[in-house]
């Protein structure tokens, strides 16, 4: 990527996030969820709020010249922050998922291109790869999670390939087009959809190889594990 094109890449896809999560906003309200297994809408933008905040401190870490916070115990992290949400009205949780935007744009432009660029601490990549699976592509995960549990698995697909399509004209480098492959076809290995989800994940290994070692292990794969093309890409 550019060196000069990062931070604007970045913003923008924050704000194409912003516009797209007014579909969560406008479904959240204080109704309780129907069963304890199923998240409201509430619960999806507490989620994303919480995450896009972490995104926010390991860039404002970077900035200080301070050691970026972890992440290691993120079930744990999602039982606590689901738990924490349910005494909250949905006013207070519509805010503060404003605010975690607000949050987010102020810390990339807060960093400088070079410190966007560097290696993430502790981590594969460069600083700026923290925003996009806390932005853009965490929102199309869970709005695809919201319609699928609705039943309505058109629009579930539609957010995937909203989200594929923002990442695409965002990020042209292999690493990160193989990315977005990849996610489109984990969407469509969780619903069982084979022969959807194979060309996506072989175009993914093709854009950036090491992503194979990771899929033997996704349980997102799991699903279609068995197909005999699915074991050929991975072999």
């Amino acid at each position: 990527m550019p060196e000069t094109e990062v931070k604007r890449r970045l913003l923008e896809t924050l704000a194409a996030s912003r516009d797209r999560e007014r579909e969560l906003e406008n479904l959240c309200d204080d109704a309780p969820s129907p069963a304890p297994e199923r998240w409201t809408a509430k619960d999806h933008l507490a989620h994303l709020a919480h995450w896009r905040r972490y995104a926010a401190d390991v860039l404002a870490a970077v900035h200080a010249g301070n050691p970026t916070p972890g992440a290691d115990d993120v079930d744990g992290v999602n039982a606590e922050v689901q738990a924490a949400n349910q005494e909250r009205s949905a006013a207070e949780v519509k805010e503060a998922a404003q605010a975690s935007y607000a949050e987010l744009a102020a810390a990339i432009e807060d960093c400088s291109e070079d410190e966007l660029l560097r290696p993430r601490q502790g981590r594969d990549g460069a600083v700026w790869e923290v925003v996009p699976p806390n932005g853009h592509l965490h929102l199309g995960e869970h709005l695809g999670f919201w319609h699928d549990a609705q039943g309505d698995e058109g629009a579930a697909e539609e957010a995937q390939l909203w989200t594929r399509d923002v990442h695409e004209a965002a990020f042209t480098d292999p690493k990160s087009l193989a990315l977005g492959a990849y996610n489109l076809g984990c969407y469509y290995a969780r619903s069982g959809r084979a022969a959807d989800a194979i060309p996506h994940i072989r175009r993914s290994f093709e854009l950036h190889p090491d992503l194979k070692e990771w899929a033997r292990t996704d349980k997102d794969l799991d699903g279609i594990r068995d197909e005999p093309e699915v074991h050929a890409i991975l072999a």
